[in-house]
């Protein structure tokens, strides 16, 4: 009993320094703290798992129907587009040969115009005042115009949604204003005009060859146009 006593009384004596005492009491509690640590670190782990298990969803394939159901979404969706891109077309050419008759000289000036949103408005012109009048009284009487360029403005801010590789969505006030009809048709008319040529020419393109993918219908050439034209999003506020 003696030498117990000895030996630890001798063990305490040496904790006399405070410094190892620190230490040795810096030892236990880093020990307690690792075990602690590790504790904590497995529990979290198994709650990890469990919250994985739960948020994992099982990835179906579409049914026959539901494939169907899509496609004919497509389907109407593009039939809806290129009715409304002729449209705009046959509305604008329409208008544009009675201004021939009724004010000839006003097609000699630069103009375009555009829907607003609320309505079709004059833009990049020359005109006079009265020719400018003139012009969108015109243009706003015709509500298939103004109905089919204001789809297009819609169309294209689904469709800038739909490609956003930042998942932005687009609205209609984030587009209006952006496509110049009548300078669209004209580009329109030209890919339409070098389609057929190539065609009628046997013309062998290149990879690539942007060409390729002009069309020999206008309306068609519009839409294209249409959609890829460039649009700033405007942040709402």
């Amino acid at each position: 009993m003696k030498l117990t006593t000895s030996t630890s009384t001798s063990i305490h004596a040496s904790m006399n320094s405070p410094s190892q005492a620190n230490k040795i009491n810096s030892l236990e509690v880093s020990s307690a703290k690792k075990q602690y640590a590790t504790t904590i670190s497995n529990d979290t782990i198994a709650k990890s798992s469990q919250q994985n298990a739960i948020t994992i969803k099982k990835i179906t394939e579409p049914t026959a129907a539901e494939l169907k159901e899509g496609l004919l979404d497509l389907v109407a969706i593009e039939k809806e587009q290129q009715k409304y891109a002729d449209d705009m077309v046959s509305e604008t050419k329409r208008i544009l040969a009675e201004v021939a008759k009724e004010q000839p000289s006003l097609l000699e000036k630069k103009f375009d115009f555009t829907n607003t949103g609320d309505e079709i408005d004059i833009i990049d012109h020359d005109l006079t005042k009265r020719e400018y009048n003139y012009l969108k009284a015109k243009l706003n009487a015709s509500d298939k115009l103004v109905e089919a360029t204001d789809f297009l403005n819609n169309d294209l801010a689904r469709e800038k949604t739909q490609t956003s590789k930042s998942n932005t969505i687009y609205t209609k006030e984030d587009v209006v204003g952006r496509i110049h009809v009548r300078d669209v048709i004209e580009q329109a008319e030209k890919r339409s005009a070098e389609r057929i040529r190539i065609t009628e020419e046997n013309i062998v393109m290149k990879p690539y060859d942007e060409r390729a993918m002009f069309r020999e219908e206008v309306h068609l050439n519009v839409l294209d146009i249409v959609e890829n034209t460039s649009v700033r999003f405007s942040a709402k506020v």
